[in-house]
């Protein structure tokens, strides 16, 4: 010990820098976690697991059935020129456009057609049985010729009318599309030796266990929500049996052909604002008439500065805060749109410009385990502690065509 004389500075204070000197540093208690825990800033378990309806999964791979509504429109595979209303012809129609599938099991004698690009009224003669449909031609005129008739016009299905004492029509059914989709097993550990778990801490007072745990938690929920946003669905054969993974909403739509519903908004560039409500026609016209964004900041800063433009943007009807989440609501050509940040989206640069659009309606979680704490996992007679979270989780999204998906979403151009 030595002495020190005369006036006592920082200086020379015994090893008063050193960690283990005489001056007692500040720390404050906790870390402070970028992005992590709180409003709208990453809570734990976000805002779309939290919202979800939950069904009860009986067996790893679950499968549902959806039916598209009665198709009330087919398209016409023929040339056919003006003629004289009341003239009876045979034209080729089918199910879609391009000569895709069969119309004629939609159609019966006595049926009214309305040709949308011309607005020619046709009726249908007799009942079919192909594709070479009987029709009479131009029945709204009186005089003059029909609008010509050209490949891929889209012909609507008015009405049925049938004469008096006649008998029932051909019975018709649309068969239901299986979907399929697996319940995924998401896990983290939390592993500490005991020696450790039994210290103070300068960052939590509490122990090391509880800041493991949160951390552990957080992975876990953000592998769920990945998993719910950009999963493929698959199973892998591996030495233990098959490892099964969860489709999310992008796969969905790839799976479904629908690419109408994935947006590429290219990125710098940008993407005209006719392009984007294009866009937006294709999902928004089906299922819930409010949907929920749940955006990166540049594909969410994308949409506010255009709805914000003084000119011609997107009204904002209102701001609040649901499930911790800040939600700005829109206004679109085609019903409300619900904008909110999502935690996975900030976080990860290369997903900042995308965007999530999904009808919480008609998606629901699967569950064969929920999300649940084990502990005391650790091997027997081992010095130390372990335990981790774990969940057997799946995703079943309902007719995907009410769902979109936006990448490289930065910029909307008038």
């Amino acid at each position: 010990m030595s002495a020190v004389a005369g006036l006592l500075k920082i200086a020379n204070a015994s090893q008063s820098l050193d960690a283990k000197g005489d001056l007692v540093g500040e720390y404050q208690e906790a870390i402070l976690v970028r992005n992590a825990k709180g409003m709208n800033a990453g809570s734990t378990l976000f805002g779309l697991m939290a919202r979800l309806k939950q069904e009860r999964a009986e067996n790893t791979e679950f499968n549902w059935f959806e039916r598209d509504p009665v198709r009330r429109q087919i398209y016409a595979n023929d040339t056919k020129v003006g003629v004289a209303p009341g003239t009876i012809e045979d034209v080729v129609l089918s199910e879609q456009s391009g000569g895709v599938g069969n119309a004629w099991p939609y159609l019966h004698a006595g049926q009214v057609l309305r040709n949308v690009n011309t607005g020619e009224y046709l009726q249908v003669n007799t009942t079919p049985t192909s594709n070479t449909v009987s029709l009479v031609r131009g029945i709204n005129q009186s005089s003059g010729t029909t609008p010509a008739i050209s490949p891929n016009d889209t012909l609507v299905i008015v009405t049925l009318g049938q004469e008096e004492g006649a008998l029932p029509v051909r019975a018709v059914y649309e068969e239901p599309e299986v979907i399929t989709n697996y319940i995924q097993t998401f896990n983290q550990a939390v592993e500490l030796t005991n020696a450790f778990k039994a210290n103070k801490l300068r960052s939590d007072s509490e122990g090391p266990l509880k800041a493991r745990r949160i951390q552990a938690l957080e992975r876990i929920a953000k592998d769920i929500e990945g998993a719910f946003l950009l999963g493929v669905r698959r199973r892998v054969q591996d030495s233990n049996g098959w490892r099964y993974y969860t489709g999310g909403v992008y796969d969905a739509l790839v799976r479904a052909g629908l690419s109408s519903n994935v947006l590429n908004g290219n990125g710098t560039s940008g993407v005209s604002i006719d392009t984007f409500v294009n866009w937006l026609e294709s999902f928004m016209t089906y299922g819930s008439d409010a949907k929920l964004a749940l955006c990166g900041p540049r594909a969410f800063s994308a949409i506010s500065r255009y709805a914000n433009s003084a000119d011609h943007g997107f009204r904002i009807t209102g701001q609040e805060s649901v499930w911790g989440m800040n939600i700005t609501t829109i206004v679109t050509p085609f019903g409300e749109l619900s904008l909110s940040f999502h935690p996975l989206l900030k976080e990860i640069p290369s997903l900042s410009d995308w965007m999530f659009v999904v009808d919480l309606a008609h998606v629901v979680q699967k569950v064969m385990e929920p999300l649940f704490l084990e502990p005391n996992i650790q091997q027997p007679g081992q010095d130390a502690y372990k335990e981790q979270f774990r969940a057997k989780l799946g995703l079943k999204l309902r007719f995907a065509n009410a769902f979109g998906v936006a990448h490289n979403l930065q910029i909307l151009n008038p």
